[in-house]
């Protein structure tokens, strides 16, 4: 019996999403479908490829030796589709982007999406916001087209399945109330020590970069000391300004505090960075939709940058 392409698709993101339930999800399918089109599948390859663990469903000996067969004969399909859609006319299709925060508010979806609408009118985008680890997920399973995540994501499980272009080189700053001894001093940069007395407050919701945060501060030979910990960027800032705390944040995040009198924004030094990265499945930049969106987006970085 010859493999299915469209169940080889289901197992590969099986294998990425971990469980029957979250592949349903992303493709919009009842689970019964999904266990069924996999028990089909076990059929044609004629071996069991998955069993059932305490943490999900793990890949046997076999579904692992099908997993490193198929993953390049997807890319290669991903390669004849975005080959065989460059055609005549203006790019015309749907676009799914996602972002994280910071990203979502300075670069998409006002700019971006905005600048694209006007370009190429015939593509159909929806934005959705996502942490960038999550964002790596949902473009593996093609739940989104495109998703634009930093550094901070631990990229080395999706270097197989995606390919990375560089889109914008962030600097942290620190942030502080107008009223804050340093900010009065009159400084052009703080080196991250100075903070070391200093109670922080932190955005929680963003895993990785606080953990990178707290590794940088480490570095420096203190621990910081969080009095503050909050769900979004918004009410982290809201405690800089009572005077209490201070925080260090990407400056996409903080571009609209240069013109707030309540806030000093001081340039951390020696420099510290996040890279910033559109992630597609491999094989697809070519599409002409994905390839507009790639270009509409590098643009809105290039003008962030002056």
């Amino acid at each position: 019996m010859a493999l299915s392409l469209s169940r080889l698709r289901l197992f590969h993101e099986l294998s990425e999403l971990g469980t029957i339930s979250a592949v349903a999800r992303a493709l919009g399918q009842t689970r019964p479908a999904v266990s069924q089109q996999l028990a089909l599948l076990e059929r044609e390859a004629g071996a069991v490829l998955f069993e059932r663990s305490a943490g999900g469903l793990r890949l046997t000996t076999k579904g692992q030796q099908l997993l490193d067969r198929v993953t390049p004969l997807l890319q290669l399909a991903e390669r004849i589709e975005a080959e065989l859609d460059e055609k005549d006319g203006p790019p015309a299709g749907e676009l799914r982007l996602a972002a994280f925060g910071s990203v979502a508010t300075s670069i998409v979806p006002s700019r971006a999406l905005g600048y694209l609408h006007k370009t190429h009118p015939l593509i159909d985008a929806s934005f959705v916001e996502l942490e960038p680890t999550e964002g790596l997920k949902a473009t593996v399973a093609k739940q989104v087209d495109i998703a634009i995540v930093d550094d901070y994501a631990d990229a080395s499980a999706y270097q197989q399945a995606l390919e990375f272009h560089p889109l914008y080189v962030d600097a942290l700053s620190a942030i502080l109330s107008s009223d804050h001894r340093f900010a009065k001093a009159d400084l052009t940069s703080i080196e991250l020590k100075d903070l070391s007395n200093e109670k922080w407050a932190i955005n929680q919701t963003a895993v990785a970069y606080q953990q990178n945060l707290t590794n940088a501060c480490l570095a420096a030979g203190f621990e910081m000391k969080i009095g503050c910990s909050a769900r979004n960027i918004s009410a982290t800032l809201e405690m800089v300004r009572t005077g209490q705390f201070v925080t260090v944040l990407p400056g996409l995040a903080v571009q609209p505090l240069d013109k707030d009198p309540d806030f000093r924004v001081l340039p951390i030094a020696p420099a510290l960075h996040r890279h910033i990265f559109s992630a597609v499945p491999k094989g697809t930049s070519r599409r002409p939709i994905v390839a507009a969106a790639l270009a509409a987006l590098e643009r809105t970085a290039l003008n962030c940058r002056l």
